[in-house]
């Protein structure tokens, strides 16, 4: 299993940091106006440093230095500490952990010195990190368990968030799955209320090692796959190099090996660009594991070579002893302060003393035992012999007895997902009855395209079309999740609209809107259990006799270009479900003219990861798209889409299902 030090330092190298972001000209701006006070303009360098950290530590390095100097120039301790620890995050960042223990026990003292609570709990936090890094879980969980005392009594939440998600991995570590599950989903949730991005990233990171750990590797990439779409978007190249290793790790594990060879490839490159040697490693290393299951000699042997390289140049076998060396010293550097000189060094002549007088009992007592030992093995080894040769007969039998069982459980499984896919099957056709066919689109609606591209057989995208005198309904909608889960939601949410345009009246798309948030949030109110599960919609409603269109929008928008101007219109930031605090949707109307073009849509377009560098295609990419051929007839137009649309994906997985509606007046 890949062990990956990245969601450690996403997470406690951030207790003081500014919750919120602010652009690198407006930071730059505050430090510059040296009206400002001290502690704006000290503040302003120390985010700009931080900005750095992952996407260039070196920069990170020289700001964090140069910030130490001024500190130190002005006398501002306060300011000295938070320098020493952005310093020791460069070189942590970098695998440097000799450097980065050394300036954080630096930063430590002096915040010990001022009392700084809330300092001396991300000091904790950091050295504690190293030492998860670096496998030395005893001491990693008296740092982190120090941090969070610490932070408990401040009440100070990132803190709290970061330490558990430390611990977490620390018992992940461990192989005790259930308090690493425990810590790190109480991460998330701390992570979810901050709205911390990184944190986010980091606390799905970690549950997906922990479901590596416990060889549910599909849920292992679920969870990594939701910690790279945050880390893609922030471009955030250490953390995505980092999280596609493990990717490409759980596909090894799944003898998936081609999208093994594709994340470990594209983990490679994103390493190499961010100069992230401890994520190289890791992907040469599933590459080249890789290649020789594959029996591809020639590929594993030259993945090899470049792994052992780079191994041999980072984290060497003596970083340990060294790091604890710098700690004993530190440690007693603290006594030396408060104790004279003299008594200082008379104690430290005692600890060597004593020292020397237990290694001397060690040794003779070692001495005993391996003399006593060597007698009772001279008259057992006889009946151990005769002994052996019985149980290895016995086990012989319990192998067979054992393949027997395997091969019969294996043809369990191989009927019982049989029987699933056939069941899966069969809901698809049952979704599709619910779908309206092409031919009716097309005769409510005959200058049209419609592209729609489960992720899966079966999906939580739908289309939605409804007639009623001259009023024609079309909306693009996307349900909560995908795969069958997404399509129960689907089943829900289509109902809704079918009642509340047929049963109960309602023409308007708003109030359409506000009736179907009613009825699905009324349909999950029935479980015992919480439900938040709904959909998010772009709703048309098309007058052909008057020629106007209405339209209203639940988190999807609509997109209209009229004599080559595109304008949008926004939809209302609230999902058709249950929520705290509801809001009637607004209805927008829009006076058509000929040859105008509407486009509604989902997010799975826009969302798919792809192109050289693995990133989103996104929604201004689409738009451009879009611009660019809406001149084009409609079933051209269908076809661009598609293959771009299959261009950019490649050989990558579909993320999410597909809905675009095209409609020319």
């Amino acid at each position: 299993m890949i062990k990956r030090s990245s969601y450690i330092l996403f997470l406690s190298l951030l207790i003081g940091l500014n919750s919120y972001s602010q652009n690198m000209d407006s930071l730059w701006r505050l430090f510059r106006n040296v009206k400002n006070p001290d502690s704006v303009r000290f503040g302003a360098f120390n985010d700009i440093a931080w900005e750095y950290l992952y996407s260039n530590p070196d920069s990170a390095f020289i700001l964090g230095k140069e910030e130490l100097e001024m500190a130190r120039l002005k006398k501002l301790k306060k300011w000295e500490s938070k320098s020493l620890n952005t310093i020791g995050a460069s070189f942590q960042v970098r695998g440097n952990f000799i450097k980065a223990i050394e300036y954080y026990q630096e930063s430590l003292k002096i915040r010990e010195e001022m009392g700084d609570k809330q300092g001396i709990s991300a000091s904790l936090a950091n050295i504690g990190s190293i030492y998860i890094s670096l496998g030395k879980h005893d001491k990693a969980l008296d740092y982190e368990l120090r941090a969070l005392k610490v932070c408990s009594e401040l009440g100070n939440k990132a803190g709290l968030a970061s330490t558990f998600n430390n611990l977490g991995l620390i018992y992940n570590n461990l192989s005790d799955y259930q308090k690493a599950i425990e810590y790190s989903k109480s991460s998330l949730v701390m992570y979810k209320e901050l709205d911390d991005r990184i944190g986010l990233s980091a606390a799905y990171g970690n549950m997906g090692d922990i479901y590596f750990g416990l060889n549910e590797f599909d849920k292992a990439i679920e969870f990594h796959t939701q910690s790279l779409n945050i880390s893609l978007e922030d471009e955030n190249w250490s953390a995505v190099a980092k999280t596609r290793a493990s990717i490409a790790n759980a596909y090894l594990k799944l003898k998936k090996y081609k999208l093994a060879i594709e994340f470990g490839e594209l983990a490679q490159k994103n390493a190499e660009d961010s100069k992230d040697f401890i994520a190289k490693r890791q992907a040469l290393k599933v590459l080249y594991t890789t290649y020789k299951k594959m029996d591809n000699t020639n590929k594993a042997l030259e993945y090899f070579e470049l792994y052992s390289v780079l191994e041999d140049s980072i984290l060497k076998a003596d970083n340990q002893n060294e790091i604890e060396r710098k700690e004993l010293t530190f440690e007693y550097d603290k006594k030396a302060a408060a104790d004279s000189v003299k008594n200082a060094e008379s104690q430290k002549v005692k600890d060597a003393l004593i020292m020397a007088k237990e290694a001397q009992i060690d040794q003779d007592t070692t001495e005993k035992i391996a003399l006593t030992g060597g007698l009772i093995l001279l008259f057992v080894g006889g009946g151990i012999l005769y002994n052996r040769f019985r149980i290895i007969k016995k086990q012989k039998l319990i192998i067979e007895a054992k393949n027997k069982e395997t091969e019969e459980q294996k043809l369990i499984i191989e009927e019982k997902q049989t029987e699933i896919l056939s069941s899966i099957s069969y809901a698809k056709r049952l979704q599709e009855a619910i779908l309206p066919p092409q031919s009716l689109l097309l005769e409510h609606l005959p200058n049209s395209f419609f592209i729609y591209k489960p992720k899966d057989i079966v999906a939580g995208d739908f289309y939605w079309l409804e007639q009623i005198g001259d009023l024609v309904f079309v909306a693009a909608a996307d349900c909560t999740g995908h795969g069958v889960p997404g399509a129960m939601v689907s089943v829900v949410c289509s109902n809704a609209l079918n009642r509340t345009v047929k049963e109960f009246g309602i023409t308007d798309p708003g109030k359409i809107l506000d009736k179907a948030r009613e009825l699905v949030t009324e349909t999950f109110e029935r479980s015992e259990n919480e439900v938040k599960d709904g959909m998010d919609i772009s709703l048309c409603c098309i007058n052909k006799k008057t020629n106007e269109l209405k339209w209203s929008g639940a988190n999807n928008p609509l997109w209209l270009i009229r004599d080559n101007t595109f304008s949008e219109y926004k939809p209302n930031k609230q999902s058709i479900g249950k929520i705290d605090i509801p809001l009637p949707y607004t209805t927008h109307s829009i006076k058509l003219n000929p040859s105008d073009l509407v486009y509604i849509f989902t997010d799975g377009y826009a969302d798919q990861f792809g192109g050289p560098d693995g990133k989103k295609f996104k929604h201004k990419q689409f738009n451009e798209l879009l611009f660019k051929n809406h001149d084009k007839p409609l079933n051209e137009q269908k076809d661009i889409l598609l293959n771009a649309f299959n261009a950019w994906k490649g050989t990558l997985e579909q993320v999410d299902d597909v809905c675009v509606i095209g409609i020319r007046i």
